[in-house]
């Protein structure tokens, strides 16, 4: 019996946690059964294979957000804040972050940087996923071989990060949407990339815990671009 306590967010991080373990077991088996037959697989086969793997990619970002949207409210989750270099964190992003999505549509990631290093007390993690995030609705939303650019500037005594991109940009009936836990505003990406509607929550509830903010601009058909602002501090 489900304890009254337990919160609907802990309900859908268990239910995320068993269903983790089954898409690994799929994923497994689609690999094996696909190596073992793949000197004798037509066109259409090959295609089918491939099709599962790319649903599996997609079903596994959904899981992760639904156990992350525990673990943010979960103080045992949440790496204790320390001293780190900021431009540091973003160049290795950007750099180990996939230039294809997982349908295979290839985007083109650059990082501007600052000649000067921005030291910031964080939750280094946090950060990480934070970018991602963007990074991962950046190339989502991007047309094939489409240009993001991540920039770092600072401003007194903050720091703002921002994402851009020249892809499909936001209606303007989903905009009050975008921040919201199991966003209405979850749509295909342009390759029929899926969203969870969790992503951009999650990632506002890591920037506000940091005392930061978190805003967007974009405009249909020309693109959008996403900024975060980090205090400069030695606490949080």
């Amino acid at each position: 019996m489900i304890k009254s306590a337990e919160t609907n967010e802990e309900i859908l991080a268990q239910i995320g946690r068993d269903l983790k373990g089954m898409l690994a077991r799929i994923r497994s088996c689609n690999y094996t059964l696909y190596k073992n037959f793949e000197n004798d697989l037509d066109e259409d086969s090959r295609q089918f294979f491939q099709t599962i793997e790319r649903d599996c990619t997609s079903i596994k970002s959904i899981i992760h957000n639904m156990i992350s949207v525990d673990s943010c409210f979960d103080d045992d989750a949440i790496q204790p804040p320390k001293t780190v270099i900021l431009n540091d964190i973003l160049r290795k992003t950007v750099e180990n972050y996939p230039t294809k999505t997982f349908t295979g549509k290839p985007v083109k990631i650059s990082y501007e940087d600052m000649d000067e290093d921005i030291p910031i007390y964080v939750d280094e993690n946090a950060i990480e996923k934070v970018l991602e995030q963007l990074l991962s609705n950046a190339c989502k939303y991007s047309h094939e071989n489409g240009q993001i650019i991540v920039k770092l500037v600072k401003y007194a005594n903050v720091a703002n990060i921002s994402v851009s991109d020249e892809g499909i940009g936001i209606p303007k009936k989903l905009r009050p949407y975008i921040f919201t836990k199991f966003s209405k505003a979850t749509r295909r990406g342009t390759g029929g990339e899926e969203s969870s509607g969790l992503g951009l929550y999650l990632a506002k509830q890591a920037v506000e815990r940091h005392q930061g903010s978190i805003w967007y601009e974009s405009q249909e058909g020309i693109g959008s671009n996403f900024f975060v602002n980090l205090p400069l501090r030695d606490r949080i």
